[in-house]
């Protein structure tokens, strides 16, 4: 209820501006469907004012004061449809401007508030009536959002217009008597409707721009949140590579390697799969790193990484560091004769690369010891026992003079 007689707006006041030209747009818009609407009305009051004139329908009736009253009201709106027209884009002008456009818009209805009392006193001699003044007001009051500074100008001129006005057009002390109680309960009644309305989209749009504050902010922290979340995708995919990769190698690692032998049980395994195995342990890799220091051991192990991981032909085969310088190659349905040349490749492909090895007891370059061993699987445990007999094969393979390949047969 204090809101209503309050000469403040209860808006934040970075919002002010923008209240001010929602507020400035609404009226306008409002403004000019009742122009045109009065614009329309007036038309015809005129021409039946011309017609009745003109057919001398009542002596009594002053026809002229009546047509310049209508022609004077259509004046009155046309004037700001021209100004709607030209100001159109008046939310991108300065403060200044739009301060005038309320001015304006204030002037507009105190001109047309003022003419229903000038017409509703010249109504009194011939009808006594306040219609058109009441009419006129109740629109205004229902049509426009003002605050209760804006709105007193057109109240208090209209009202004191027919207030000093009535005594000199309306003879009877009763009539005038009842004109003013009547005034004043219709007034308070029409200034109060027009306070809650006022409220009632002070209200709305309070609610809106909060609303649209939360949306905004609702935004930025989805957007906030899809950013970490893409942040945290990304770390853990990181993480899962960190997890299955061998950091030093950049070949996947023991972990790895088990996730592709469950992987292959899910997708291409079948009743019962070959599954073929090689051991990779370099030649005196101990002795190579005493000899000439971890960072060029380092280095071989990389080499000797790609050179093994150069190797795999297709997503059946799979290459992984198993630990220290041995590393695991497998492969599901490779025939076991398939698996002796891929074998004897990396042997190959490893001496090849001619890489010094002073402290070696059997060769001048570093070289591996290679054992495979294919076997039937049927379940996971299986596969340990595959990786068993090829690290068997290997074994043999180092006891038998090094850098060759060994195979474990079944038979």
């Amino acid at each position: 209820m204090k809101e209503i007689f309050s000469f403040k707006i209860n808006i934040i006041e970075c919002e002010e501006e923008n209240f001010r030209k929602s507020i400035l747009a609404d009226n306008l818009c409002r403004g000019r469907i009742l122009a045109i609407v009065m614009i329309g009305l007036e038309t015809i009051l005129a021409v039946i004012d011309v017609s009745a004139s003109i057919l001398e329908v009542d002596n009594r009736f002053h026809f002229s004061y009546y047509l310049i009253m209508y022609l004077l009201m259509i004046c009155i709106n046309i004037i700001p449809l021209i100004l709607i027209r030209r100001f159109k884009d008046f939310q991108e002008k300065p403060v200044r401007q739009l301060r005038n456009l309320e001015i304006g818009l204030v002037a507009y209805i105190t001109l047309v508030m003022s003419w229903g009392s000038i017409v509703s006193l010249m109504d009194q001699k011939l009808y006594g009536q306040l219609m058109v003044f009441m009419v006129n007001m109740i629109i205004c009051s229902v049509m426009y959002f003002l605050d209760n500074r804006k709105i007193l100008v057109p109240y208090v001129c209209s009202v004191l217009i027919l207030i000093f006005g009535l005594p000199f057009f309306q003879n009877s002390k009763d009539v005038l008597i009842g004109h003013y109680v009547n005034l004043c309960i219709f007034i308070f009644i029409s200034w109060l409707a027009s306070r809650i309305i006022f409220l009632s989209y002070c209200n709305n749009y309070r609610s809106k721009a909060l609303l649209e504050k939360s949306n905004i902010l609702l935004e930025r922290e989805i957007e906030q949140n899809t950013i970490i979340n893409r942040k945290l995708t990304t770390a853990n995919l990181q993480l899962k590579k960190l997890a299955l990769v061998d950091e030093l190698t950049e070949i996947p690692n023991r972990r790895s390697f088990r996730n592709h032998i469950d992987m292959a049980f899910e997708t291409y395994f079948k009743e019962k799969s070959l599954l073929s195995i090689i051991m990779v342990d370099i030649d005196y890799f101990k002795q190579f790193n005493d000899y000439y220091g971890h960072n060029e051991g380092d280095r071989v192990l990389k080499v000797v990484a790609n050179q093994i991981n150069s190797i795999v032909r297709h997503n059946m085969d799979f290459v992984a560091r198993w630990g220290g310088e041995e590393f695991i190659y497998a492969s599901f349905n490779t025939k076991e004769e398939e698996i002796g040349e891929i074998a004897e490749t990396i042997r190959s492909k490893v001496f090849e690369l001619k890489i010094s090895h002073e402290s070696s007891k059997t060769l001048d370059y570093i070289s591996v010891s290679i054992g495979t061993c294919s076997i039937e699987v049927s379940g996971k445990a299986d596969v340990s026992k595959g990786i068993e007999l090829a690290d068997k094969a290997l074994y043999l393979a180092k006891t038998s003079g090094r850098n060759c390949v060994k195979r474990w047969s079944l038979q």
